[in-house]
């Protein structure tokens, strides 16, 4: 039989038989959903132990104002759907948000999604950075968010990926940091 990868799928629109016959056959370690979130039902119904996450097709991050009302908002805005969907175990927030100069702005937004979430009986993913980033020195910047996520039972997302193989860039040193052959 299968054995337990850490590995998951993606599915953006549950279009295929084959996708439900992937997860009853493979039972996934993680099945995340953007848009088409309602299948994630029948995956803990034939998974339980899959993990599942989702996110919403949301409009790019304006880090602007202050924080902590603009995740309150974003929170309040969604909870209808967060609501429609208890199958999700985590909810992602902003999809691959461009955060710079803004990092400690996003990171008391991500801090304040969790607890507000937390108030209704709900997880985040917090984060889903890009492949690549945030560089090194400016995710110190983001371990707040991190912290509250844990404090809260949330996770870090980070979507990390690669063509036309994932292992390219091992051994290649990140920005201000040596190179390492097993790192990259």
């Amino acid at each position: 039989g299968p054995g337990r990868s850490k590995l998951g799928i993606h599915v953006q629109w549950n279009n295929s038989p084959e996708i439900m016959e992937f997860i009853r056959r493979m039972k996934p370690s993680v099945v995340k959903a953007v848009g088409d979130k309602g299948f994630l039902a029948e995956v803990k119904a034939v998974s339980p132990q899959t993990i599942t996450i989702a996110r919403n097709e949301d409009e790019q991050l304006v880090a602007e104002g202050d924080p902590v009302a603009a995740a309150r908002a974003y929170v309040a805005a969604h909870l209808d759907e967060y609501r429609r969907h208890p199958a999700v175990d985590y909810w992602e927030g902003y999809n691959e948000p461009i955060v710079g100069a803004d990092m400690a702005w996003f990171a008391a937004f991500e801090a304040e999604r969790a607890r507000a979430m937390a108030e209704h009986g709900l997880r985040v993913a917090i984060g889903s950075f890009s492949t690549g980033v945030p560089e090194w020195d400016e995710f110190i910047a983001f371990l707040p968010a991190v912290r509250e996520a844990q404090a809260h039972g949330g996770i870090l997302a980070l979507h990390e990926y690669d063509a036309p193989v994932m292992d390219r860039y091992v051994g290649v040193a990140l920005p201000g940091r040596p190179p390492a052959g097993h790192r990259g």
